[in-house]
């Protein structure tokens, strides 16, 4: 089973066809390690009378911790051949959060930031899964010993861990709708796969041998359960959710059903030689499989799933090596073995290698970033945010209306800056205009949230975001209660079917009719109210983290990739047009574009002028945007002394 769920988890990461679900193998693992902790802890009191937690730790960290320091170095040390200094430093400190084994609260925090770097491009990723393990084995044995030491009895252990179980499941029902992340990465809405494990070892082998015939159902449905939820479900299904409860159950069906000892054609398939190799080298594939394949993407840009199958043979390969040099001679010395102590000692040695290690790499990032070019890149991957860090821009899942007031308070003109994170990018152009011009400048916006009215999907919640829809209503609601003179609006228009770049199938977009009908209800809401709206116009989005690719394209003379893109792919055409079209006719609104000071006629640049245009792969810098500044305070100007009723021009490109 452990090498089904290594292999689930290895086709998902490599993108073959018919595995989008493998990522419930980290699910199998989870229900396995139930089993067999609980299993172990249970003979050992049964056997002794009690648990030595010095030699159940010690078996720990000598059977997990040399294998993942070996891989958090050598990741380090890839990365120095691989990764731009910018990357570097972003991911040097995730091998000391690896090492001590809290990654997954960091990756909480990452997936709940908007504009965290790209959590799946994390080479460390994958170590949540291992730090959920660490936690559950740190609080399991006291709760397993305390309960038998307070129960006196299996069965009231039983009943306890129902209890347990159950909280935990329907917590992670509750935060996979509200708070995915912490659903997805934390221990407690977890636990209950791990819960099920131990009851699921409590079960009574003798009473499955009368019953042959049902222990063979019972097997090869549970296997099939894993099997189809490897298969069938994808990054789209809400998870976790109720949706683990297939692998889990169908994990914990096998198990319970190979306890009855009867000879079967499912025992026969789990006992191969292919599938108990790779049960033995799970845990080792499983740490080297990740970064050596992100690693390789790196390298090889366009790296097809043949090619990262290669890879993850490769991984293979560093996983074999690993268990026969380290993990095995470790795990089975005698001489620690009989030291439980210097066994424990395992857990400072790896967190003080990986710590020094992290420490290293980050001063070597550092320093490259603080000279030449490189500060340059450094410089526009960190420039800046302003809203989002005074905290002026509503998160997901949340409805509230947000405002925040800047410029001269005193001033009889209002202006407003409304929209998404698209909106956001502009606010230190627009804040240098009130300042200029004496305005009081508000700001209502909220994070994936278009100013049109559209209902749009949540990829993270896995579900329609119905905050959004109702935090657009109150915010409209609270524009008109400011009577500004001036709407400045913008939004993402990735959300937008585009011809150029068709979605994949199961992606969530809107199609431009219903992005023109949205943007125009909305600026027909502010009209009817007396509000003149400036629509600006999204800038291209690159498809590539623009500073990233900069950097690496300076530190390794392999790196091929141009850090342009193509004018037809940058720019949604689609959504350009509907915005154009839903304005027309609309003697209070205006529509400027700044394409083509962005975009030649072919390409979309990503340095103009020694300046880098993108702090990621679509906000303008902060520096950029102010340069910019001049043209819209013009555009602005135009729409707020424009005599009411006279039709403004309908669109305004900005020229380079």
């Amino acid at each position: 089973m452990r090498g089904i769920a290594v292999l689930l988890v290895v086709m998902f990461h490599c993108g073959i066809p018919g595995f989008k679900g493998g990522f419930i193998g980290v699910d199998v693992f989870f229900a396995l390690s139930g089993y067999l902790i609980t299993g172990l802890i249970l003979n050992e009191i049964a056997r002794t009378g009690k648990l030595s937690f010095r030699y159940f730790y010690g078996r720990r960290a000598r059977r997990l911790l040399p294998a993942a320091g070996l891989v958090v170095i050598s990741t380090l040390l890839l990365g120095l051949l691989i990764y731009s200094p910018l990357e570097l430093a972003r991911f040097a400190k995730w091998a000391a959060y690896t090492s001590l084994y809290i990654s997954n609260f960091m990756f909480v925090r990452d997936a709940s930031n908007y504009f965290a770097s790209d959590v799946e491009t994390n080479p460390f990723l994958h170590t949540w899964s291992l730090a959920v393990e660490e936690q559950f084995y740190l609080i399991w044995p006291a709760l397993i010993a305390a309960a038998l030491l307070f129960m006196k009895s299996r069965r009231r252990l039983a009943t306890l861990l129902i209890v347990l179980s159950t909280i935990s499941l329907a917590l992670c029902v509750w935060l996979t709708r509200h708070r995915q992340p912490w659903a997805f990465f934390s221990l407690p809405p977890r636990a209950w796969e791990f819960g099920l494990g131990g009851l699921a070892c409590m079960t009574s082998a003798q009473n499955l041998r009368l019953r042959p015939a049902w222990t063979k159902l019972l097997g090869w449905g549970g296997l099939v359960a894993v099997l189809a939820g490897g298969c069938f479900y994808s990054p789209q299904t809400r998870f976790p959710g109720m949706a683990p409860l297939l692998p889990v159950v169908g994990t914990l069906a096998t198990l319970v059903s190979g306890t009855s000892g009867s000879s079967s054609a499912l025992s026969v398939l789990l006992g191969s030689r292919i599938l108990q190799t790779l049960g033995r080298l799970s845990y080792s594939w499983y740490l080297w499989h990740w970064p050596i394949l992100l690693m390789a993407s790196v390298r090889f840009p366009d790296i097809t799933w043949r090619g990262k199958l290669v890879a993850a043979a490769v991984a293979l390969l560093l996983a074999q090596t690993t268990f026969l040099v380290l993990e095995r001679p470790i795990r089975i010395s005698s001489f620690l073995i009989a030291r439980p102590v210097l066994s424990l000692g395992l857990i400072l040695l790896t967190a003080a290698t990986g710590i020094t290690g992290a420490r290293l790499v980050t001063g070597y990032a550092q320093h490259s970033l603080a000279v030449g070019e490189q500060a340059l890149f450094w410089a526009a991957a960190n420039d800046t945010r302003p809203l989002f860090d005074r905290h002026c821009v509503v998160p997901a899942a949340v409805a509230d209306v947000v405002q925040c007031e800047y410029g001269d308070r005193q001033s009889r003109t209002a202006a407003v800056l409304f929209g998404d994170s698209h909106a956001e990018h502009w606010f230190p152009a627009i804040e240098l205009i009130a300042n200029r011009r004496h305005w009081h400048l508000f700001t209502v916006l909220k994070a994936s949230c278009p100013a049109a009215r559209v209902q749009v999907y949540n990829t993270s919640l896995k579900r329609q975001d119905v905050e959004c829809s109702s935090w657009r209503e109150a915010a409209l609601q609270r524009i008109v209660q400011l009577h500004p003179t001036v709407v400045i609006l913008s939004e993402k228009d990735g959300l937008v079917a585009n011809h150029a770049r068709p979605a994949g199938a199961g992606s969530h977009v809107i199609s431009a009719a219903e992005w023109e009908e949205g943007l125009r209800s909305t600026i027909t809401y502010l009209d009817s109210h007396g509000v003149r709206t400036l629509v600006i116009a999204d800038v291209p989005r690159e498809g590539f983290d623009v500073p990233i690719c900069l950097s690496r394209a300076a530190a390794h003379r392999w790196a091929t990739q141009d850090c342009v893109l193509t004018r037809e792919a940058a720019l949604n055409e689609d959504a350009r047009q509907a915005e154009s079209t839903a304005l027309r006719g609309l003697k209070s609104a205006r529509l400027v574009d700044f394409a083509d000071r962005l975009c030649t006629n072919l390409i979309c640049q990503s340095v103009i002028d020694g300046q880098v245009v993108f702090r990621d792969s679509n906000h303008l810098t902060s520096s950029y945007a102010r340069k910019l500044a001049p043209f819209l305070e013009s555009e602005i100007e135009h729409i707020v002394s424009a005599e009411p009723g006279i039709e403004s021009p309908l669109i305004v490109r900005a020229s380079p």
